[in-house]
């Protein structure tokens, strides 16, 4: 083959391969451009987003004499997704002082184990846990509550808490609530007991979650230690006697 030939050939070869290349550009492009186009077509789902109700009542209370001269503030909010939730915090999460707080959360919740679900409700709070699952229930006017032990940490360091679960998934309805001490000693499960158990309902309209109410206050224990001279013990009313039944409130 001549000298003549070959360089033929390299030249033939560079015009023939240059639209080959180009196409093959081209075709990248338009497959990025395609997956760009896909991706905005089918933008993330943005997660739902809670907003403050302004509301004095939103079906439920909580009545803690020891717990409420930390200072108590109730929170209602609702989120875009129907789910409806009730705060009660007493004291604050990250101070150097005991706390205890109940949420009621009311709609359609993924079922999950109790040390998941509490750990998600800690960090949609924006407080900074660490849950470790718990095998023992909590006896609760509820029933049998599933725990979790919780270390929250604080601005003066981490306190112990014991938290619970309540779930009813027939009546769309969950009960978390959390008890702490001021620093890492063992949480009273006697004391976590009494404070779910003066969780109680005001007015509600939903027939199932009322009958869940309705059927705890009869179980609800009749005293529980350390309520303070100056209140009445948990479960008697203050003109004494036997526990009442505390679906309303005038």
């Amino acid at each position: 083959m001549s000298v003549r030939t070959v360089a033929l050939a390299v030249v033939f070869g560079a015009i023939v391969g240059l639209p080959i290349a180009a196409l093959s550009l081209a075709a990248r492009a338009g497959g990025q451009q395609a997956t760009e186009l896909r991706e905005a077509a089918d933008p993330v789902e943005a997660a739902p987003v809670w907003r403050t109700v302004a509301t004095r009542h939103a079906g439920f209370d909580v009545d803690a004499p020891r717990w409420r001269p930390l200072g108590q503030r109730m929170t209602v909010l609702r989120r875009a997704d129907g789910l409806s939730r009730e705060h009660f915090q007493f004291g604050e999460a990250s101070d150097g002082r005991r706390h205890a707080a109940v949420v009621v959360d009311r709609g359609e919740l993924d079922p999950a184990s109790a040390a998941d679900e509490l750990s998600a409700l800690f960090s949609d709070l924006g407080l900074i846990a660490r849950v470790s699952a718990s095998p023992l229930p909590l006896e609760t006017k509820f029933g049998a509550a599933a725990t979790a032990d919780v270390m929250l940490a604080g601005d003066d360091g981490a306190k112990a808490c014991l938290a619970f679960l309540v779930r009813a998934p027939d009546a769309r309805l969950r009960i978390a609530g959390w008890t702490c001490n001021a620093g890492p000693e063992i949480v009273s499960r006697a004391e976590a007991t009494c404070f779910a158990d003066r969780i109680f309902a005001v007015g509600l309209r939903d027939p199932a979650v009322a009958g869940i109410f309705a059927r705890a206050e009869l179980r609800r224990q009749e005293a529980c230690p350390g309520a303070g001279a100056a209140s009445a013990p948990v479960g008697t009313t203050e003109r004494g006697g036997r526990p009442a039944l505390r679906t309303n409130r005038l």
